[in-house]
């Protein structure tokens, strides 16, 4: 991408309730745009940020053979009356069709993919599975917040996995656990911590919830001193006058912190499958009531968090596998060569597969830079008159845990920078 192509809008006034350095970033830097509360434009930075968020989390559910399906955004009431979630689930948006039928704006899809499963699902054989999706989802929320950290209309991916019995429930509900571990590690998003969570609306046995600890969170945790004991406040009662809270494992003190929850999963038991007649037949013949659980992730909640983390409102930092630009090529000056050598190295990394975007224009060095901050490509090359009487690129790294600079000869710059990618990628 030649950067006088790309199409975004530097927001320099920015509203009164963009008040995170998150939400800041996201507009001065063109990722998005505010179409109204709680509703937001990608732009193709943004969406390229959500299509490598996306990509890692098709990677690591394929390794538990989860199947992608699509499900649609508006569906019948029925299935939610079915399921008595109709009446009490307070951020349902209803409406009704022009035929004068309820219909829901679906916020989750416990109730569609129920009704699915019990069209398709005949026998014990085909036990367990887990399907999945990432779709766009519409909360009625009355107060959007911190940009893009609560808002209507988000996108998520939601995985639901069907069982014979407990057993086998919670062998996968464990290994699920274990993969979204991974799929925050890939992405570059520290600091998030499982915890122990209530079922809420979504009911069922057991829930944990994945927390990125931040001053702007709106959820209360508590991190146990002395064990691994992790939970949110809504699921602990034993607390005195001063809000201290004492670790019902090892008695020890808890520490309490704020967090964006970014993902959750639940052990949903029949909650779902027995309201809705969700059946299969055992090994005898009998009919069968299978069990359900349910793994979330906020997909564009992710998204903000990653640039809530990020240095600050006007420097993106992203790694190498969630950044929408891999390598920011600058050239300073008019001179011939120096342009030759950028658009050189240009071509070299997009026929390479390389995602680069390179800045050939006669703005200001400052604004090139400061553009280069807002992109966040990790790997910044730079040519200029002076590189080019040493034959040099000057070549800058920003990661989420390492940064550098050095001089690297315009005729190894190429194969310099395939190598940091490879080893900057995190592939489990």
């Amino acid at each position: 991408m030649r950067i006088e192509h790309l199409f975004i809008k530097r927001t320099k006034e920015l509203p009164s309730d963009a008040t995170t350095s998150g939400h800041k970033l996201a507009l001065k830097g063109g990722y998005v745009h505010q179409t109204g509360a709680g509703l937001y434009t990608y732009s193709s930075l943004g969406l390229s940020l959500l299509l490598n968020i996306e990509k890692v989390i098709r990677e690591e559910l394929s390794k538990l053979n989860c199947q992608e399906i699509l499900m649609p955004m508006v569906s019948p009431a029925t299935f939610w009356k079915e399921t008595g979630r109709f009446d009490t689930v307070d951020i349902l948006l209803k409406f009704k069709t022009r035929a004068g039928a309820d219909a829901v704006l679906n916020p989750t899809h416990e109730e569609i993919i129920s009704d699915y499963v019990r069209s398709t699902l005949q026998s014990y054989k085909q036990l367990p599975f887990c399907l999945y999706q990432i779709q766009t989802k519409y909360r009625d929320e009355l107060r959007a917040r911190a940009g893009l950290i609560r808002t209507r209309e988000f996108m998520m991916k939601d995985a639901y996995s069907f069982h014979t019995d407990w057993e086998s429930l919670n062998e996968f509900y464990d290994k699920m656990l274990e993969v979204y571990k991974v799929i925050y590690k890939r992405l570059g998003l520290n600091n998030v911590v499982d915890i122990l969570a209530p079922t809420g609306d979504m009911g069922g046995k057991v829930s944990h919830e994945f927390q990125m600890i931040t001053d702007i969170g709106e959820d209360t945790i508590y991190i146990c001193e002395g064990c691994d004991y992790r939970a949110n406040k809504e699921v602990l009662t034993d607390k005195d006058a001063d809000d201290i809270l004492i670790c019902p494992k090892c008695g020890k003190k808890l520490q309490k912190l704020r967090g964006v929850e970014v993902g959750n999963i639940f052990q949903l038991g029949d909650k779902y499958t027995s309201a809705m007649n969700v059946s299969y037949m055992d090994e005898e013949g009998k009919k069968q009531t299978p069990i359900m659980g349910c793994y979330g992730i906020g997909v564009s909640r992710t998204l903000a968090c990653l640039l809530e983390q990020s240095e600050d409102e006007s420097k993106a930092v992203f790694n190498m596998t969630v950044a929408p630009y891999k390598v920011h090529i600058i050239s300073i000056g008019e001179d011939e060569k120096v342009q030759g050598l950028a658009n050189d190295l240009y071509e070299e990394l997009n026929s390479a597969g390389i995602p680069a975007i390179i800045d050939t224009t006669g703005d200001r060095v400052g604004s090139k830079f400061a553009n280069a901050d807002l992109i966040g490509a990790p790997i910044r090359a730079i040519i200029s008159p002076k590189n080019l009487e040493k034959n040099v690129f000057e070549m800058k790294y920003s990661g989420l845990s390492t940064e550098y600079e050095s001089e690297i000869s315009t005729s190894n710059i190429f194969n310099k920078i395939k190598a940091i990618i490879k080893n900057e990628i995190i592939t489990d």
